[in-house]
């Protein structure tokens, strides 16, 4: 299979283990269902995989992955094959210490912004564990991230806060912002609490999408095309870390799992966007693009 020579974004794979979560955000959209990937089916198919893609990282997200018992263990067996990995967390968990290849692992911390706002959402005193978290962890010797969900609330002082918490934690620390998914894709999405209106975090307009957009690290990325393979706690395969809609089943062959996905890539012509890099799941990224394109024409 040569598909990964084209598309080099096959070679990494998004798992998400469990939906669980030790804190109870609230613009959190996700069900917190029960079911869980067990190590050994994680691992089978990273080596299935393997056999067909030359697999270079894997980003691990969840809930928060630091409540399986086993995954200190797992992303040690990763990296000791070469394996980057990535790991999405509250960093309200710290087990760092037990990590074997820090340079190969690089963590990224959800912080959402100053103090109180970070805490109205996450629970307060979590914005200290969490810079705490990235403290230890720059010192380790891993490398650190911050993914920081974006709404109308903490919009303005965004290079503020990336100012302030480079004194905390480094000024190298890089920043993604990531804003809130817009109603078109949250009331598409099968979740309990879709379109959740909270008095504290309401959704970006247009144009200050537009803005992030063209002046930030953002995630969709500015281009709006987005693909991946990512696994997840449903034991589905899915053609976006963000995917409502299956391609798989967590045993089928990967080739027909590839196949799939670029067939959603070949069928999308929502946008019909030049500079667009190419999605699987329009609902979720041209949400965002229909936005940003009400704004242009307005």
């Amino acid at each position: 299979m040569k598909s990964w020579q084209k598309y080099p974004q096959l070679k990494h794979l998004h798992i998400s283990p469990l939906e669980e979560c030790n804190l109870k955000c609230e613009i959190c959209y996700t069900k917190k269902s029960k079911k869980r990937l067990s190590k050994k089916k994680i691992l089978d198919f990273i080596i299935k995989y393997i056999k067909e893609i030359p697999l270079e990282s894997v980003t691990f997200c969840g809930g928060e992955v630091f409540l399986l018992e086993y995954f200190v263990d797992l992303v040690n067996e990763l990296t000791k094959k070469g394996i980057i990995i990535q790991i999405i967390t509250n960093g309200t968990i710290n087990v760092l210490k037990k990590f074997k290849n820090p340079e190969l692992i690089n963590i990224i911390v959800s912080i959402d912004g100053p103090k109180d706002h970070h805490d109205l959402n996450r629970g307060i005193g979590n914005y200290e564990k969490s810079i705490s978290f990235l403290k230890k962890a720059t010192l380790l010797g891993f490398h650190t991230h911050i993914f920081q969900v974006v709404t109308p609330q903490n919009y303005t002082n965004t290079l503020d806060f990336k100012k302030k918490i480079g004194g905390k934690v480094g000024n190298n620390i890089k920043i993604t912002l990531h804003p809130r998914k817009p109603n078109c894709y949250l009331s598409k999405h099968p979740i309990d609490n879709c379109g959740k209106k909270c008095s504290n975090f309401s959704f970006l307009d247009s144009s200050q999408l537009i803005n992030l957009f063209s002046n930030s690290n953002t995630f969709p990325p500015n281009n709006l095309g987005c693909f991946q393979i990512s696994l997840k706690s449903n034991e589905k395969i899915y053609a976006c870390c963000e995917g409502i809609n299956p391609i798989g089943e967590l045993t089928d062959d990967i080739e027909n799992i590839i196949n799939k996905l670029l067939k959603r890539l070949i069928y999308c012509t929502i946008c019909n966007n030049d500079a667009c890099k190419g999605c699987v799941e329009p609902n979720f990224l041209c949400g965002f693009t229909q936005l940003c394109q009400k704004q242009s024409n307005s």
